[in-house]
């Protein structure tokens, strides 16, 4: 299972300082929302098509806000 290491991946991405720069997912069977946030996820998806929406929609939120900054 990656469940012990996607706490591991978001902390590294802070400590380089590169946490801001990426989206981070986490889902699957054995997880939840709950564990979605002690972890430092954007967000919880329990399968693959509700990842993909909701990618979507960070994306869609990340492209009006550098349109509404240009």
């Amino acid at each position: 299972t990656t469940m012990p290491y996607m706490k591991v991946v978001i902390d590294t991405l802070k400590e380089k300082g590169l946490r801001d720069d990426y989206v981070v997912l986490v889902g699957g069977a054995p997880l939840n929302e709950e564990f979605g946030k002690a972890v430092g996820a954007d967000a919880y998806c329990r399968d693959a098509a509700v990842a993909v929406e909701t990618a979507k929609e960070f994306m869609k939120r990340k492209h009006n806000s550098l349109a509404a900054g240009a």
